[in-house]
């Protein structure tokens, strides 16, 4: 992808603006770096986008294992009756598939196959679980484990399963009341994969690759963003980058962020989940085409063949996601062969053509997959979506734009609704919109 040569000052700004380079600057050409710019380019902005990545997408990305395609983050277009994704997907002309669903897979324990029985007491476990989660309400906003305390082993084991499957944490660290406010709805997938979609709709915009931003200065009037591109002079700032990038402090803020956006981002905390994938050389040893199976006690969920593809991919969470990327990729892939080799048999040594693994807790550009809240934050998404002193917006899957649309938040679509809801806001403070509509 090229950068475009130059950007259009825009006839609209005052003259005391012109010296800007452009309307608005965009951190981070993810899913919602992606969302702004489209949505600030069609109000009839000037826009840059600045990635620190050499690609587009940010956590959506569709990476190979042995030359096999697989999502190495987001995978599933949630609640795809009102995900921006699915319109957009059909814009792009990239088909997407409803999900089979969840909670059917073949579980195993030491490699041995557990009864019928064994899985409808599962079923029956989560289904109370469920029943807990959103069935119930408390004054105080308790962890997932102090949600299922007192209950039978079997919820206890279904509450850790989704918190770690799921969020990608120990269910200890997470937060109820901010489960409560996610969306719910039917998932897709992408066939051609979620990465792929994502890097589809930023083709073509105002984005400078391998540009990471370290300082971004908002004390004078507009704002000055300055990393490996030089400086860029703008109006305003969307700043997309991941929760774990902004805790980390690799972006410094002059003057600093106020105590309260400062607070949330403290407050708000990074899961782990993990994606480990095996290639093999087409035997399935027995098994169809896509297949689910939970071996028990490895911290593993598996996927067998999906998409018609010969690779088994494997999601772990939480700390023991973090003590397998501790490890490297080789000894992650290893362990994942053992736990499939339990299953169908030692052949599968023989079998395996490649590993991967897909490790965003110690990625530099993530610091994490996505975010969660501990108890009591779950109010921070809607505070870090505040915009500050009408030049900084901050957006993504943390805030997944606060209010009313902070439900999507932790997914690709919520990303998206952040980024077209910074964009908005960006332009409105600018009057883009208002002084284009007056031409």
């Amino acid at each position: 992808m090229t950068e475009r040569a130059a950007f259009p000052s825009s006839p609209f700004i005052q003259r005391s603006d012109a010296r800007r380079d452009v309307d608005v600057v965009v951190i981070g050409a993810g899913a919602a770096g992606i969302g702004a710019a489209r949505e600030a380019l069609a109000r009839g902005a000037s826009v840059r986008v600045l990635e620190a990545r050499g690609r587009l997408g940010g956590r959506a990305f569709t990476d190979q294992c042995g030359g096999v395609p697989f999502d190495a983050g987001a995978a599933y277009v949630h609640y795809a009756d009102r995900n921006p994704w699915v319109g957009l997907a059909a814009e792009l002309g990239i088909a997407l598939e409803p999900h089979r669903g969840w909670g059917r897979g073949v579980p195993f324990r030491g490699g041995v196959r557990l009864p019928e029985q064994d899985r409808q007491e599962r079923m029956r476990a989560s289904e109370r679980f469920w029943q807990l989660l959103y069935g119930t309400s408390e004054g105080r906003d308790l962890s997932l484990a102090d949600l299922v305390r007192g209950e039978a082993d079997t919820v206890g084991e279904a509450a850790r399963r989704y918190g770690e499957q799921a969020i990608g944490e120990d269910p200890e660290r997470i937060g109820v009341a901010d489960l409560r406010q996610l969306w719910e709805g039917p998932d897709k997938t992408v066939p051609g994969g979620y990465g792929a979609l994502v890097a589809a709709a930023g083709a073509g915009l105002p984005i400078t690759l391998n540009a990471a931003v370290r300082r971004v200065d908002w004390g004078s009037h507009g704002v000055v963003v300055e990393g490996p591109a030089g400086s860029i002079r703008a109006g305003a700032a969307i700043i997309t980058a991941p929760l774990g990038v902004l805790a980390s402090g690799s972006i410094r803020f002059d003057p600093p962020l106020p105590p309260a956006t400062a607070g949330a981002i403290g407050a708000l905390r990074m899961g782990a989940l993990t994606k480990v994938v095996l290639a093999f050389d087409g035997e399935r040893f027995g098994w169809p085409s896509p297949s689910d199976l939970y071996p028990l006690g490895t911290g593993f969920n598996l996927e067998f063949w999906p998409f018609n593809r010969d690779i088994v991919i494997a999601t772990i969470g939480g700390t023991q996601a973090r003590d397998l990327v501790r490890l490297g990729e080789e000894s992650a892939a290893a362990a994942l062969l053992d736990v499939v080799a339990d299953i169908v048999g030692s052949e599968a040594r023989r079998h395996v053509t490649a590993g991967r693994l897909a490790d965003w807790v110690s990625d530099p550009c993530s610091r994490g997959a996505y975010s969660y809240a501990p108890p009591g934050a779950a109010g921070a998404r809607a505070m870090l979506a505040e915009p500050i002193g009408g030049r900084l917006f901050f957006a993504g899957e943390a805030t997944s734009g606060g209010a009313d649309t902070v439900g999507g938040a932790m997914t690709v679509g919520g990303a998206l609704i952040a980024g077209q809801i910074a964009a908005q806001q960006a332009c409105a403070r600018l009057r883009v919109g208002e002084q284009a509509s007056s031409v």
